[in-house]
């Protein structure tokens, strides 16, 4: 397969607020559940490391980036909800695959509740350009499938 027809895509989890500990707190040093569902679902797909991605668990950027805008230093990053985002260099016919892979892995049922988080939480994906000099901490993952 060509690599023109793969792209990095990011597969976000919306997980609400953060906890107040554990894993989903903002000072745990704990590798989300969540984060390990999302690698789990794409080595299921097409096996161990065949589809180059790694995980993270965070405030979701681009509120917290408006909330700094707005707020300056004022602004409570408690107030600020979390997701767990899955990065990815796949096929158009990978992410298909991936999507549903996901919803099943986690248990999103038509409302958006989570059996394994425990909660409702958001389903999103990302386009992320490579043309863009902000992104080019991604080309990691076009090296990887490229090795």
């Amino acid at each position: 397969m060509d690599d023109d027809d793969r792209q990095v895509w990011q597969v976000a989890i919306g997980l609400g607020l953060p906890d107040t500990a554990g894993p989903g707190s903002r000072e745990s040093e704990e590798i989300h559940p969540i984060a390990l569902a999302l690698e789990e679902s794409a080595h299921r797909i097409r096996g161990v490391n065949r589809i180059p991605c790694y995980t993270e668990f965070g405030p979701v950027i681009e509120i917290a980036a408006f909330a700094r805008r707005a707020y300056g230093d004022d602004y409570d990053p408690a107030a600020i909800p979390v997701e767990c985002s899955l990065a990815i260099y796949v096929t158009e016919e990978e992410l298909d695959e991936l999507v549903q892979a996901v919803v099943e892995d986690l248990g999103v049922d038509e409302h958006g509740y989570s059996t394994v988080a425990g909660r409702k939480v958001t389903l999103g994906l990302r386009s992320i350009s490579l043309d863009s000099p902000d992104n080019s901490f991604y080309q990691h993952l076009v090296d990887q499938y490229r090795n």
